[in-house]
């Protein structure tokens, strides 16, 4: 060795040879460390270190010995092993193109980066290596014949939009207006990302991204915070794109398995009556992309991805997984939110371009013709989505096998009947209720905000807050209350009542401090000439009303309803019967064969009779008044 003293690599190899293997290591880390700055001898360090099972310090050292050499063969094709072994296929793609920057002839080098790239989907690097070796008479797998590990080829010409397309396809996936991000890639780390351009999206930079000049992503929520697009991204999950880039059979298997649940994924949306449009990501899973009729509340359309991911989940592969865009109701702390990337751009890192598919996964050639003819989502579809998702059942608990039932078992099983549950309240309510009817039509501010619940389907935190603080110190108010938030399509759980409110209800000018833009536009000046010493609330308009008519009237009876009560009550009490006379009998077996007809308890005494071979039980109840003269005495 040159370059350190040689007494070090004597003793380590003096301590390996001795079985020393623990020694020897500490003394290999502590030569390599006093020696980081000192030139020559890395390469036979890291042999050495490899030798001793120290990986991370065996690549230090090669690395190290290519910054003394770059054109050192032996420590890049042990730095190419090592990259393979831990899956950090980027950086062994780029180690073996050094190898042949420094022999272009190296067919062995030339396999192995075109077999790594085909593992890691990046066909067009794959093809262009694979022309390359025909010129040296080596012939390699194309794409087709191999296919990526995880991806299908996707689409690798570039798509010339016409004006008039650009600025449709910009209305159709525009995000935040100041701002929007461009991929990078740096194939010398083998890491990626996006930085965010902090200028606003225009026709031009669009352009650039179609022809690959660039690859661009956008911010879904705009500065009002409303949004024209929303998309579910399902993708390889990240250990098993891992596992995938290792094991060629698994990335069959993915392959297909991606296949499959875009299609099904895409029929469970279609059925459910969401219109989309389904696109080759480029890289390792689909995007799932649904246009709006109109700019809808980011907030609404975070309930609609919940309820889309309980229709897809269903249908992903053990090896995917879904997210939805917008992520959130707002932007994060930095104040932009969550990103994702134009359709129909290349891939930095793959060099792939992606693609729209059709309903049977082929590529799309016509892309922007099948942009305007997609149907937009509109809002009636999407709130009757979200109230589908509310209103379906929990799932079923896990179905354990019945035991087999006697005749007289099965003749107790539930009818086939059922009394429909009625709701806490409905919108009929508010005028049945005196006290409702009364207080919605004197304040007109409570009387908006029921309407912006029923028509508009949401409410601000503050008009939330405006709600509980008045109707919920009402009797009854718990279930008007929750009713209206019930209406809502994105109000959390959290802000449902669980009891009537206590305290003072909330005052006139703390509701116009709280609800100017609705106090601005709505009479809000009532005055209490009753009350001169209270404070104003609207609870005051109920004054002098009885306590009947603060509560809602009992409803309508419904002649088939109650005619399934009464099948219901006489079904259950056949169970009870049947219960009892089980119970008894096995009693009375019990009591016979002890030979002592009666059971005392502290409770009083059951009583075996027998009479003309009739069996009872009799029970007589201790008296109380008896029990304590007893004890006195």
């Amino acid at each position: 060795m040159t370059g350190g003293p040689p007494f070090d690599a004597a003793l380590v190899h003096q301590l390996l040879a001795s079985g020393a293997v623990d020694r020897a290591r500490e003394a290999l880390r502590a030569a390599t460390a006093a020696r980081l700055q000192e030139a020559g001898g890395h390469r036979d360090w890291g042999l050495l270190a490899e030798r001793l099972g120290l990986v991370g310090i065996a690549e230090r050292e090669f690395n190290l010995a290519l910054r003394d050499d770059p054109g050192d063969r032996t420590a890049l094709d042990h730095l190419v092993e090592l990259a393979l072994e831990r899956g950090a296929f980027e950086r062994a793609a780029n180690l073996l193109e050094r190898i042949l920057d420094l022999d272009p002839n190296q067919t062995e080098a030339l396999r192995r980066l075109h077999g790594i790239y085909l593992e890691m989907g990046a066909a067009p690097r794959a093809e262009a290596l694979r022309q390359r070796a025909v010129t040296l008479g080596l012939a390699l797998p194309s794409a087709a014949d191999d296919g990526a590990p995880f991806e299908d080829g996707a689409g690798a010409e570039p798509v010339i939009p016409a004006d008039a397309d650009l600025v449709r396809f910009l209305a159709a996936f525009g995000g935040r207006e100041d701002v929007y991000a461009r991929q990078w890639y740096s194939p010398a780390k083998g890491q990626g990302g996006y930085s965010p351009v902090r200028e606003p999206l225009t026709v031009r930079q669009l352009r650039q991204h179609f022809l690959g000049d660039v690859t661009l992503g956008v911010y879904p929520i705009r500065l009002d915070g409303t949004c024209v697009f929303c998309a579910l991204d399902v993708d390889l999950r990240r250990d098993a794109l891992e596992e995938a880039s290792r094991r060629r059979e698994l990335a069959r298997l993915v392959r297909a398995e991606l296949r499959e649940t875009t299609m099904a994924v895409s029929r469970a949306l279609r059925e459910a009556g969401l219109p989309h449009m389904v696109e080759d990501s480029g890289y390792k899973g689909r995007h799932f992309w649904f246009l709006l009729q109109a700019p809808e509340p980011a907030a609404t359309l975070v309930a609609l991805g919940r309820a889309v991911l309980d229709i897809v989940s269903p249908h992903l592969g053990p090896h995917l997984a879904a997210e939805w865009f917008p992520k959130a109701a707002r932007p994060g702390n930095k104040g932009l939110g969550n990103l994702i990337k134009l359709p129909l751009g290349l891939h930095r890192r793959t060099g792939r371009r992606s693609c729209f598919l059709d309903e049977s996964g082929a590529p799309i050639a016509r892309p922007f013709e099948a942009l305007r003819a997609t149907p937009r989502l509109g809002r009636d579809a999407i709130v009757a989505r979200i109230d589908a998702a509310r209103s379906r059942p929990a799932p079923p608990a896990e179905e354990v096998p019945e035991p087999r039932r006697s005749p007289a078992e099965v003749e107790t099983q539930p009818p086939p009947l059922a009394i429909p549950s009625r709701p806490a309240w409905t919108a009929v309510d508010f005028d049945r209720t005196p006290a409702f009817a009364r207080l919605l039509a004197r304040c007109p501010v409570l009387g908006a905000l029921r309407r912006k619940a029923e028509e508009d389907r949401r409410l601000t935190h503050d008009e939330i807050v405006v709600l509980q603080h008045t109707l919920g110190h009402l009797p009854g108010g718990v279930a008007a209350v929750n009713y209206l938030l019930e209406r809502c399509l994105t109000v959390p759980p959290s802000a449902f009542l669980k009891s009537t409110l206590r305290g003072n209800p909330v005052s006139c000018p703390k509701i116009r401090a709280r609800l100017p833009h609705i106090t601005a536009r709505v009479p809000c000046a009532c005055e209490f000439p009753d009350n001169p010493d209270t404070y104003p609330t609207p609870l005051l308009h109920m004054s002098g009303l009885p306590p009947e008519d603060l509560t809602p009237p009992p409803p309508t009876v419904i002649p088939e309803d109650s005619v399934r009560r009464l099948v219901l009550l006489r079904h259950r009490r056949n169970e009870l019967d049947a219960e009892i006379a089980a119970v008894e009998t096995s009693l009375a077996e019990a009591l016979r064969a002890t030979g002592q007809p009666y059971w005392e308890l502290p409770e009083g005494t059951l009583r075996l009779v027998e009479d003309d071979g009739v069996t009872t039980l009799e029970w007589a109840a201790k008296d109380p008044d008896d029990e304590q003269e007893r004890r006195d005495h």
